[in-house]
């Protein structure tokens, strides 16, 4: 998330935030991080947090459940041999769940190949326009899986031919979110909960009703399922936006095309691949609603996280207020996409400073922490207290705004320090051992740079303090 910080270089962001930049750096303005996500804090401004890996209080603790399980084949080893008498009595007709069903497989099956008219088929009249915006969205999103997973059938009352059904209909946006054989509730793919009712229009079943499940997704409502989006589409970056947010693709798409390529650099560095990246830009209604919503007035930015393999980025255009808070802002979104990608669990809360601090290092590349605006807030809070560790305390519900700014800034100098004396390799070697495998920080620093962390910690915390004198 990306917080506002003082003086921050980094634009306001959700979780996993980017911190936003003062128009006057020598009095820039704090922001809390937010407890529960990985917040980025940008100076003088809101701040940014990621709530994808980082389960505090509760929060983002809910992992993604659920994959879509497509119907087996026929069983060849229980096919008849023999061909049936000439007068075997004709099969009974499909109950009425059993054609539901089938109706909803083939509807997913039109989704993934991009055939909008058998999509629709599948759906009553009353209906298209929420399931065409549905299809639409998805199909710019890049969507390459889906299916239904459906429960048990409920009787519809005075109708015994309709069926109520809860349903999950899972979508990945690439192969890799949607594994084969997915080992825990983690890696299967992402999916949304619905109420659907179904039942025969001129012949066939269609869905004539939806509804919320009584047990939503986390997720919900996804950006997707929440009416018509707007795209622009760059060689990196698929940007979506609400149609009152449409005025601002053409300027961000350069943008975020160029934080991708940073992005991508650190990606490969980091094994981490990525076929795309998502950036949605929320105007306030939005920004309030998806994904369950932000209500930290700080947060400028989030990466909020699908599953293992799938991390989307919202930008909240209201705090976008000049170019570099955008530019930072996005970079470090996207920082916390590639550093966070292929986690085997959510992030620990005690690992806050090094998600936030790598995705501070990317999100002001090429500008190092001592030139970026929170420079003022770690000289406020160094002048405070002295630190005994070069990894900064959270602060608490408390503290005063500025600390949040401070804590984003201190972090990203401990980041500085390892690549300064060990190298942007050995760093990313850290880093990943850490935030993707959950090694405690003393036995990454052996395997990574080959001495005990104590020893790191010693070494960077005067530097840290230099960099700010």
């Amino acid at each position: 998330m990306h917080e506002g910080p003082d003086l921050s270089t980094t634009p306001q962001i959700p979780p996993q935030r980017v911190p936003e930049h003062d128009t006057e750096p020598t009095q820039p303005e704090s922001v809390q991080p937010e407890p529960s996500a990985v917040a980025v804090v940008l100076p003088g401004r809101s701040r940014r947090r990621t709530r994808a890996l980082v389960a505090v209080g509760g929060a983002l603790a809910v992992l993604v459940a659920g994959f879509v399980v497509l119907k087996p084949g026929a069983d060849p080893d229980g096919a008849a041999v023999a061909a049936p008498s000439a007068g075997a009595a004709s099969p009974a007709p499909a109950a009425p769940y059993d054609q539901a069903v089938a109706v909803l497989d083939a509807q997913a099956a039109a989704l993934t190949r991009g055939d909008e008219n058998a999509w629709l088929a599948a759906v009553d009249a009353k209906l298209r326009g929420k399931y065409r915006s549905v299809f639409r969205n998805l199909r710019g999103l890049g969507v390459s899986h889906a299916g239904y997973e459906p429960g048990v059938a409920q009787p519809v009352k005075g109708d015994a031919t309709a069926v109520s059904v809860r349903t999950d209909l899972v979508y990945c946006f690439s192969a890799d979110m949607c594994p084969q054989s997915p080992s825990t509730e983690w890696e299967k793919a992402p999916r949304i909960s619905q109420k659907l009712t179904l039942k025969p229009v001129g012949g066939k079943y269609v869905i004539t009703g939806i509804a919320a499940a009584p047990q939503p997704d986390h997720h919900q409502p996804t950006p997707w399922e929440s009416g018509d989006l707007v795209f622009a589409q760059g060689k990196r970056v698929t940007l979506a936006a609400d149609k009152a947010q449409a005025k601002y693709l053409t300027t961000v798409l350069p943008v975020a095309e160029k934080a991708a390529g940073v992005a991508d650099r650190y990606a490969a560095l980091n094994g981490t691949p990525q076929q795309r990246y998502r950036i949605f830009l929320a105007g306030e209604k939005q920004w309030k609603a998806w994904y369950g919503g932000e209500n930290d007035q700080w947060a400028i930015g989030l990466a909020v996280p699908l599953n293992k393999r799938g991390i989307d980025v919202i930008i909240r255009m209201s705090e976008m207020d000049d170019a570099l808070t955008l530019a930072t802002t996005v970079q470090h979104e996207l920082g916390h996409v590639v550093t966070l990608t292929g986690a085997y669990q959510m992030d620990a809360v005690e690992d806050t400073w090094l998600s936030e601090g790598i995705a501070e290092y990317i999100g002001w590349r090429p500008k190092t922490a001592a030139q970026s605006l929170r420079r003022y807030s770690v000289r406020w809070q160094l002048d405070r207290a002295a630190p005994k560790s070069m990894v900064p305390s959270r602060p608490g519900p408390k503290a005063p705004a500025r600390a949040g700014d401070a804590f984003y800034g201190l972090s990203h100098l401990a980041v500085d320090c390892m690549a300064h004396k060990y190298g942007e390799t050995k760093l990313f070697t850290f880093v990943r051992l850490v935030l993707t495998e959950d090694n405690d920080l003393d036995q990454a620093s052996h395997d990574a740079y080959g001495a005990p962390f104590a020893t790191l910690d010693k070494a960077c915390l005067p530097w840290v303090s230099k960099q700010v004198s």
